[in-house]
């Protein structure tokens, strides 16, 4: 799927080198040397991704990111070859989507381009569910036969991959993400109905049900900041924490981690499970 891109850096062979690698991707609809004229030309148009440095001389890249933000929709990633933690850390606060690392590699680039392309699908795809509507009655099981089988070898992969695939709760989200999958033909699912699923009608199983899940996602949230404490160029990280989760609660939890806050992130289950099936559903998993 192409994408439109609008490119900020103060160095113009960097601009010219980002515009021929996304040239084959999408369309570049412009570029600026600085915060402010990048500013005042995003008013005029709207690219899907807005890369940005991080270090300019009038205003540096966290900062345009903070007052883009608010109000612009596009996903933005930063462009820097800064290491240090404390600042990476700002500008994933501040609002950024990924990293792309200096010196520039055409491999890199297209890479989180790329994850930046799977995001956004997958943020699409919530926001559909979100405005459906299902008419499939509780309960209704999903269909068998070698797509199921199929189908499930991927979402346990995937739960094995972001840390939920050794707890209490990981069957019931494997069994949840496979009735999601199978009711979202173009309707939505609910919480209600994926526990009366996975549980059965009564209301203390599903509340058990309900717990497994919670504590199998917070496990989750968990081994994600950890990596991401640990790197946050991981590339497991940047695909999965924020689809997963809300970037500020991975950030929280990483805090808490650090021993820098005495809470730590929350959790969505409608959020994660709709995650894990839309990843489920790549490249022919559906």
């Amino acid at each position: 799927m192409n994408q439109s891109f609008f490119i900020v850096d103060d160095d113009p062979a960097v601009r010219r080198m980002l515009a021929d690698i996304l040239g084959d991707m999408g369309a570049v609809l412009g570029e600026s040397a600085s915060g402010e004229e990048a500013l005042a030309l995003l008013r005029e148009c709207e690219p899907d991704i807005v890369l940005v440095d991080i270090l300019m001389p009038d205003m540096d890249g966290i900062e345009l990111v903070r007052r883009l933000r608010p109000h612009c929709r596009a996903s933005l990633v930063m462009i820097s070859q800064v290491q240090a933690k404390e600042m990476v850390a700002e500008a994933y606060d501040a609002g950024i989507d990924f990293f792309i690392h200096k010196p520039i590699n055409s491999i890199e680039v297209r890479a989180v381009i790329e994850r930046v392309g799977q995001a956004r699908r997958l943020q699409s795809a919530m926001a559909h569910i979100a405005r459906s509507v299902s008419d499939l009655a509780p309960g209704e099981a999903p269909r068998r036969g070698n797509m199921a089988v199929n189908r499930s070898s991927k979402v346990r992969s995937i739960l094995y991959e972001v840390g939920a695939g050794s707890e209490s709760g990981t069957k019931d989200l494997e069994d949840a993400v496979l009735y999601i999958l199978h009711v979202n033909q173009g309707s939505a699912f609910s919480l209600k109905e994926v526990f009366v699923h996975v549980a059965g009608l009564d209301s203390a199983a599903q509340k058990a049900c309900e717990q497994r899940m919670r504590r199998a996602i917070q496990s989750s949230l968990r081994y994600l900041a950890a990596l991401g404490s640990e790197d946050y160029g991981s590339p497991r990280f940047e695909r999965y924490a924020s689809a997963l989760f809300e970037f500020n609660e991975v950030r929280a939890e990483m805090r808490y981690l650090e021993g820098a806050a005495s809470t730590g992130g929350k959790i969505s289950i409608k959020r994660y499970l709709a995650g894990v099936a839309h990843f489920a559903s790549e490249n022919g998993g559906a």
